[in-house]
């Protein structure tokens, strides 16, 4: 049987809602958040989005944030919709920070407590959560989703981090972000694999192969207040065919529910 994989996309961005003047900061974490069992010992990290504060402080996945600035992140049980308490805890001290004040944040790492320290250097962080993400299409009238590329999805199914080359036809961007706020709606997409040579068991040959030449159409409905993960399919049967593109294929392989504002 797989292994059942539950989490909420809850946490990429912390962003500041200082004057303009004043610099912003974000976390830049994922972490699961789907129930209160899931968070019982404190907030588990799924990953960090590149560059970011969690990145810099060195969070890793499988990292436990028990605490932060002294408030317990753990046993806090869950809210209305059943998701742990401790992701609006982490926001809502974050947002009560000084301009100035440190972050510190007790980690459990493989049964050892760390401490990690970093200044946020702003006078106030939004207490909402957002994504780390490009605004590709303004919200419309029938709301609006995301389509994020953040490569969590489980190895055991052959899923790999993928690429968006094209969303509506132009370039997303800013480059590195994971993330895109889109339009609730249909949109085309184009999209290149990030599969791991090593991973596809065909030998050196298949070192060989154009990632943006074997790139594939992939049409996405983003539902309102809801984040695709889109991920590279590695199709075993077929994984040295490179000449037709048939060793993979770009799928959405999670939709969870996320307020997109």
């Amino acid at each position: 049987m797989k292994p059942r994989i539950a989490f909420a996309l809850i946490l990429f961005l912390v962003a500041a809602a200082a004057a303009a003047a004043s610099p912003s900061a974000s976390l830049g974490l994922l972490v699961d958040s789907a129930s209160a069992e899931a968070a019982r010992d404190g907030l588990r990290v799924l990953g960090a989005t590149p560059g970011s504060v969690a990145d810099r402080l060195g969070l890793r996945p499988g990292d436990v944030l028990v605490d932060v600035n002294g408030t317990a992140l753990a046993n806090l049980g869950a809210d209305a919709n059943g998701r742990a308490l401790a992701a609006t805890t982490l926001n809502a001290s974050i947002a009560d920070l000084a301009p100035a004040a440190p972050l510190r944040l007790r980690v459990l790492r493989n049964g050892t407590l760390l401490a990690m320290n970093v200044p946020l250097q702003t006078a106030a962080a939004a207490a909402s959560v957002t994504a780390a993400d490009g605004v590709v299409d303004s919200p419309s009238g029938s709301g609006c989703g995301r389509i994020s590329t953040f490569d969590v999805a489980p190895r055991s199914e052959h899923l790999y981090r993928a690429k968006i080359l094209l969303l509506d036809g132009a370039t997303p961007g800013p480059t590195g972000t994971p993330s895109f706020r889109v339009s609730a709606g249909t949109h085309k997409l184009l999209v290149a694999e990030d599969i791991p040579t090593q991973e596809m068991g065909v030998g050196p040959i298949a070192s060989l192969r154009s990632r943006r030449d074997t790139s594939k159409a992939l049409t996405v409905t983003v539902k309102p207040d809801t984040t695709a993960l889109l991920a590279a399919r590695l199709n075993t049967d077929k994984a040295a065919d490179f000449a037709h593109g048939a060793y993979w294929d770009p799928v959405v392989w999670r939709e969870i529910p996320e307020n997109c504002r």
